[in-house]
């Protein structure tokens, strides 16, 4: 998609001293805008790229006097320093003693070590210092503690420290990684053919790779270079195909040059091809997979999946070959003809994050494009009916929900976080900066900030070796794309058309059209400016973000969720106080404001993602057509709880009796209304169940089109509520028998009179599901008590047929602000609108 209203995207080249790209930092970038980075421990294959060899309890010898050792355990390790204290004594005095013992530092480029084994092979080089020596001082003692200490018993008892740490190696995995060594690797769509690479060059555990000849003599030419962090379950350590390791024994894996079935060669074949050859990294040092688990997945599933090159669109795809029970092939579907077909396939597993269910797409809010040829509107109930019967005579099928599986990693990334990744479009060694926008399950949605304003986001999986953390580039030698907002500044500095000053700007455009979030009124936001400016930045930024906090449900909260933080300042953004009202009571705070217009895009970004609302609601460009961020798919959801955030969500409200409610309004009203707990526990618990359902829908097709929701049955409800209320007047007979028979006359005919009233329901002349504001206006005015200001309420809110089914109480009480007997009048009504509804339209 190209950029709207976008200045022309240029940057000097590096030779330019005065190009502001080259001023690129991310703490001054991440100062000006008001983000947030993304902690480095999110990012496990980084994390283990730098775990270090030497872990707390390991075990080695070191001098304390010439050609005299003793063992050591390892306490604490920072670096190439080791905390270390020494070990044996005898003694409870000496134990309580070691325990306080200072720790001795050790660096591990010294080299002084020397292993346990070393010791015991050289016992009369072993002798204790004389702080561990206590208590009965003779040789015999220490050799018992010797002995004891060898043999891996008592005080001595530890793993034994690696040798490579004892011969000042380095001690992390990716420093460890031999460039000009060889591994392992798989086919990318092969899961099982093996053939061995070159690593070329190695930073911080990303490798560029070659693929080596048939006779593993010198890399092929064909075959350009590629890239893949070295805890890829792609590679695997040199003669791992050959060997008989837990994972390999159970995988069928063998050894092809064109890494595919029919160009297999033997294990010992293979090992002696590689035997000139050093391995690239140790196989201990390298990650080991575990098996995927299974799938019941089969040949002709049809599903979404995520496009595998651009990743940013979803797409319906097929299963078109079924390798084994872990491992299937997944091809986007294309309906062109074969001349104009392109193929586009990707290895999955049952755990893969880029393959969903059908309707996936339209439960989550996410646009799916149709397959290349297809004409017409897209819905997957016709798609299938046109699909062609397989060769079986089965109808094509979509697999359901359990056929998909997540992982059971987790991850602690959070809306707005900043990091670094790999993008497809860039060079190889390139990094560009990413912002995170939208979660979607394990997915995460990424604007690159290097593009320019309006790109469309990209699907990245959470667990993908393409992400890293802020500051990975700088760190390990690779080049950084600079966000868009450095480029402009370049391209206006060279052009000499920046004739404003940092703190001037154009215009900020109010993108009412775009998803405002679950804590603004969407009303409230329709009645404000669609633009502001020109102007300073500061003055109409405290003017816009007043006006949105006010446009709010609870505009404190909102207001809470903005200001600043004490504990990570910014002295590059203005402080402007600000004060919201909410139900008589006030909250003053300080808001952090951009004053810099280069930054403003970016800082407005980072303020709609505070507001879970669409990155482009405010903007400094104006949306002329769709969103790059989808928001057209987004579901309408008027309304319902799930418009809450899920901290703040209202816990379901109890349903008290007639006889113990605070009510008075309710106490008075028929039973059928409010007087017992069934009816009105009833229908709410029902609510419940639709606000539940509708956030997890498949979308499949239904009679009844609710937003994709599958209601209950009304009528079933119905019918057991009347058995518990015949069973319930049957007890209270045979208990009664002996009273007047006038007074059981009189219950007799109270309970005829009950239940005719619950079975009524006002009629209905059309469909609520389709009524517009004005007809469910229309319809409260002359069938319920619903009071005026209520109305004007709903209709402000712009409320409809199928919104207003959707009520339940505590979405009332929260996002309207009623009163807690207004609230349970209105839910009244709503539910006795649903039962006619289903009574009537349940069928058709």
């Amino acid at each position: 998609a190209k950029p709207v209203e976008t200045p022309l995207a240029a940057s000097t080249g590096p030779e330019d001293d005065s190009n502001p790209c080259r001023s690129f930092t991310w703490d001054d970038y991440l100062q000006n805008t008001g983000a947030i980075a993304a902690d480095s421990d999110t990012f496990h294959h980084v994390e283990a790229a730098h775990a270090s060899l030497c872990r707390p309890g390991m075990l080695f010898a070191l001098p304390w006097k010439r050609d005299t050792y003793w063992p050591v355990r390892i306490a604490t390790a920072s670096g190439p320093l080791l905390g270390v204290q020494f070990v044996g004594a005898a003694s409870s005095v000496a134990k309580e003693q070691h325990q306080h013992q200072q720790p001795v530092w050790y660096s591990v480029a010294s080299k002084t070590g020397k292993s346990l084994d070393w010791c015991r092979q050289n016992p009369t080089l072993v002798k204790p210092p004389p702080e561990v020596r206590v208590g009965d001082s003779s040789d015999t003692a220490d050799d018992a503690v010797l002995k004891s200490l060898l043999l891996g018993k008592g005080e001595g008892e530890g793993e034994d420290a690696p040798t490579e740490m004892l011969d000042g190696d380095a001690l992390q995995p990716a420093e460890r990684i031999l460039e000009g060594g060889l591994l392992e690797c798989c086919n990318c769509l092969m899961p099982y053919a093996l053939w061995f690479v070159k690593v070329v060059s190695n930073r911080g555990g990303r490798l560029q790779l070659v693929w080596m000849d048939e006779q593993c003599s010198e890399p092929r030419p064909d075959r350009e270079p590629f890239y893949l962090f070295f805890t890829s379950h792609r590679l695997h350590p040199l003669g791992f195909g050959a060997s008989d390791g837990e994972q390999k024994s159970s995988l069928p894996y063998y050894y092809s040059p064109s890494l595919t079935e029919s160009g297999r060669v033997s294990n010992e074949s293979a090992t002696s091809l590689s035997s000139s050859w050093q391995p690239a990294l140790a196989g201990k040092f390298m990650r080991k997979h575990r098996a995927p688990p299974q799938h019941r997945f089969r040949l002709g599933h049809r599903m979404e999946a995520v496009h595998p090159v651009h990743r940013r669109t979803i797409q319906p795809a097929s299963v078109v070959s079924v390798i084994d029970k872990h491992f299937f092939i997944v091809e986007l579907d294309d309906l062109r003809p074969p001349s104009e077909r392109q193929s586009v396939k990707r290895l999955c597993t049952a755990e893969t994050c880029e393959i969903f269910a059908a309707n996936t797409c339209a439960s989550r809010s996410l646009p799916l494009t149709p397959p290349p040829g297809h004409s017409g509107h897209f819905t997957w109930a016709g798609y299938l009916a046109s699909l062609p019967a397989s060769s079986d005579g089965q109808a094509a099928q979509a697999p359901p929900d359990s056929y998909f599986q997540l992982p059971d990693e987790e991850f602690d990334f959070c809306l707005g976080e900043k990091l670094e990744m790999v993008s497809q479009e860039e060079p190889a060694n390139t990094l560009v900066p990413a912002t995170i926008t939208r979660f979607i399950g394990r997915l995460m949605l990424l604007h690159l900030n290097h593009l320019p304003p309006l790109s469309p986001p990209i699907l990245v999986d959470m667990g993908s070796t393409s992400l890293f953390h802020v500051g990975w580039a700088e760190l390990n030698g690779h080049r950084m794309s600079v966000p868009f907002c450095y480029q402009q500044a370049a391209h206006h500095k060279r052009l000499l058309t920046n004739v404003h000053p940092p703190s001037w700007c154009s215009k900020i455009y109010v993108n009412s059209r775009c998803h405002v979030g679950p804590s603004l009124s969407k009303g409230s936001v329709d009645g404000l400016p669609k633009s502001l400016g020109p102007g300073d930045v500061c003055v109409l930024l405290e003017d816009l973000i007043s006006r949105i906090v006010q446009a709010a449900y609870n505009p404190t909260k909102v207001l809470k969720d903005i200001e600043r933080d004490p504990e990570e300042p910014r002295d590059s953004l203005a402080q402007r106080p600000m004060k919201a009202k909410f139900k008589g009571k006030s909250y003053s705070s300080i808001v952090q404001l951009c004053n810099n217009s280069m930054f403003l895009d970016e800082y407005l970004k980072q303020f709609c993602i505070r507001l879970k609302a669409c990155p482009y609601f405010v903007s400094v460009f104006r949306l002329r057509t769709s969103c790059p961020e989808t928001c057209q798919a987004r579901l309408k959801k008027l309304l319902t709880v799930e418009r809450l955030p899920r901290k703040t969500r209202p816990p379901r409200l109890l349903r008290p009796n007639a006889s113990a409610s605070n009510l008075p309004q309710l106490e008075q009203q028929p039973q059928h209304q409010a007087g017992g707990d069934d009816s009105y526990q009833g229908g709410a618990d029902v609510d419940d169940d639709l606000a539940s359902n509708h956030s997890s829908a498949n979308g499949g097709a239904a009679r009844v089109q609710t937003r994709g929701v599958r209601l209950p049955s009304y009528a079933l409800l119905e019918k057991r509520k009347k058995r518990r209320n015949n069973n319930h007047n049957d007890d209270q007979q045979q208990q009664q028998q002996q009273q007047a028979s006038a007074s059981a006359g009189a219950a007799a005919s109270a309970t005829t009179t009950s239940s005719k009233k619950a079975k009524l329901a006002p009629p209905l002349i059309s469909n609520p599901l389709h009524w517009s504001i004005d007809e469910l206006l229309i319809y409260l005015k002359s069938n319920t008590d619903i009071s005026d200001d209520v109305c004007e309420l709903l209709v402000s809110e712009k409320v409809d047929g199928q919104a207003f089914l959707l009520l339940t109480l505590p979405t009332v009480v929260s996002g309207l602000g009623l009163s807690l007997s207004a609230s349970a009048e209105l839910c009244h009504c709503v539910w006795q609108l649903k039962k006619a509804f289903f009574q009537q339209f349940a069928n058709s």
